[in-house]
């Protein structure tokens, strides 16, 4: 009689574990799905305010996606666990490093967009899973597959194909693949609540955004000029910022890494469509590069 409980125990777990990791998997690739169109957002902004100051978007970025990102723990009740993570020192030494990197990958990414260089955030991070792959089976021992293997040989051909079209690989595709790859790996060590953790890593960079506008961005470069249409665009842009972050680190948490590390070739492909119709040039390399990998991302979906 004993063994029937236990069974259904058994049963339940699985139920449950099979629901989590569907909901992280399309939570992540809402992620995606969202940094592949984010482009067109940052363009639109350009093209209703005028040219906005790179650093400017990027600390209004930083508040309001904070702002964004404490509103749901609001609501979720978990304001407390948040407060407990700025008291644990063993976590702040994970969470300050995945902070800086962070920062450092949205304001290389803004900065590209900005000046034109969507194509070669795209390569970043289709190099980008690569690295993910790497650290997934050395840091976090887990197996590769035959499936695997064929994921990587094809993007490897996109990558050889686009490489040249780029004129050799570029310091900001570098810069991408790296900061996002190892802050993804830090972030799969974390045992905190996965929006927790996101609120966390973004508070700690609004001190800078703060005292950034309040020392060098309160003239026409910045508050200045502000008006109720930039204040509004600049609102949503924190909030296309920190809700992806908020699916992501959900996924992250739940999914192997090699499978979130697939999962990020939807974000670049919908950039190579934004960057053309931004107006970049989208030469015959760019086009194999995007067959080789679209082929990908379409099964990653299935």
């Amino acid at each position: 009689m004993g063994k029937l409980p236990d069974f259904c125990r058994k049963v339940r777990g699985n139920v449950c574990k099979r629901s989590t990791t569907a909901r992280a998997w399309g939570l992540c690739r809402c992620a995606f799905f969202i940094w592949g169109f984010q482009p067109l957002y940052w363009y639109m902004c350009t093209n209703v305010c005028g040219e906005i100051d790179t650093f400017f978007i990027m600390a209004c970025r930083i508040i309001w996606a904070a702002v964004a990102c404490l509103c749901i723990l609001k609501v979720q009740g978990k304001l407390p666990q948040l407060w407990a993570v700025f008291k644990d020192k063993q976590v702040l030494k994970r969470e300050m490093p995945a902070s800086v990197l962070l920062f450092g990958d949205w304001l290389v990414y803004l900065w590209a967009v900005q000046n034109g260089r969507v194509l070669e955030c795209s390569l970043g991070y289709y190099i980008q899973p690569l690295v993910v792959f790497a650290l997934g089976a050395v840091i976090f021992r887990e197996k590769m597959n035959w499936r695997h293997f064929v994921i990587i040989a094809i993007v490897v051909v996109g990558i050889v194909f686009s490489t040249s079209g780029f004129g050799g690989v570029p310091y900001v595709t570098i810069a991408l693949a790296l900061m996002f790859s190892i802050y993804a790996a830090i972030k799969k060590s974390l045992t905190i609540d996965s929006i927790v953790s996101t609120t966390s890593e973004i508070l700690m960079m609004v001190p800078v955004a703060l005292l950034f506008i309040l020392f060098f961005r309160m003239g026409d470069n910045g508050m200045g000029s502000m008006t109720v249409i930039k204040q509004l665009l600049m609102i949503g842009g924190g909030v296309i910022t920190g809700l992806p972050m908020v699916f992501y680190s959900i996924g992250v948490r739940h999914l192997p890494l090699m499978t979130t590390g697939i999962c990020q070739y939807i974000s670049p492909s919908l950039s190579i469509i934004c960057g053309a119709i931004m107006g970049e040039a989208l030469t015959h390399e760019k086009l194999v590069e995007l067959s080789c990998l679209s082929g990908r991302v379409s099964s990653c979906m299935c």
